[in-house]
């Protein structure tokens, strides 16, 4: 009979850190539930999945560079009238990056250059890619 330690170890060796870590509570989840053992399996394989693309928008965000965190949300389209939401939103289906164009904001100091390239950024690594942040003197 296999204790929970011995499997989390397995789980470890195959790199399912994330698996190995929840499985205890996870199983008393679904024990608590009576889940099917579909439906377990679906949840440990989840988590791991889930766990992993966290760390990996962690690790690109920390590669990228950036100089502070700024979102798009967080972007005051009323005190900058030149570039619009919508042109903004318009970069997010990432076509740029499938067609190998680049984005170059220019502009006066304090307008919004540095704010809208890091919220660009940042969504850029949610969807899967990698970002290097550069700033031109």
């Amino acid at each position: 009979m296999s204790s929970i330690d011995s499997v989390a170890d397995k789980y470890r060796s195959l790199c399912l850190s994330g698996m190995a870590e929840q499985l205890a509570a996870m199983l008393s989840q679904a024990e608590a539930n009576e889940s099917s053992y579909l439906h377990f399996a679906e949840s440990l394989v989840d988590y791991e999945h889930q766990q992993r693309n966290r760390k990996r928008i962690e690790q690109n965000r920390k590669r990228a560079g950036f100089p502070v965190n700024k979102s798009l949300d967080e972007f005051d389209y009323r005190a900058q009238t030149t570039i619009s939401k919508r042109e903004i939103n318009s970069l997010l289906d990432f076509s740029f990056i499938d067609n190998r164009e680049n984005i170059v904001f220019i502009g006066p100091p304090g307008v919004g250059k540095t704010h809208l390239s890091i919220g660009i950024g940042l969504k850029v690594i949610e969807a899967g890619y990698k970002v290097s942040f550069n700033k031109v003197s």
